[in-house]
């Protein structure tokens, strides 16, 4: 299994439009090849927002990912500059 997750910072009056364009994307992500699970939270304390997308394979995920990134949300939503972590199951 391959993991990418992002830690999103928004701007608090651009809250609500990132989670809805994170979810938008989401749902590009679901219907992509090898995709078994993608979930977005928020951090209730300090409104943190934290997406994660699992592949079946870190190869599923590189077949998908070069036109997904296209569509990603905008950054201008975030107070700094979001977080990307990919991992591989061990």
């Amino acid at each position: 299994m391959f993991l990418l997750y992002g830690v999103h910072y928004p701007l608090p009056e651009r809250e609500g439009a990132l989670i809805e364009a994170i979810h938008k994307f989401g749902e590009l992500v679901k219907n992509q090849s090898g995709v078994v699970f993608v979930g977005t939270f928020r951090d209730a304390e300090d409104g943190t927002i934290v997406s994660f997308a699992v592949w079946e394979s870190r190869q599923a995920f590189q077949a998908s990912w070069p036109e997904l990134v296209k569509r990603a949300p905008s950054p201008e939503w975030e107070v700094k500059p979001r977080e990307a972590y990919m991992m591989d199951s061990v």
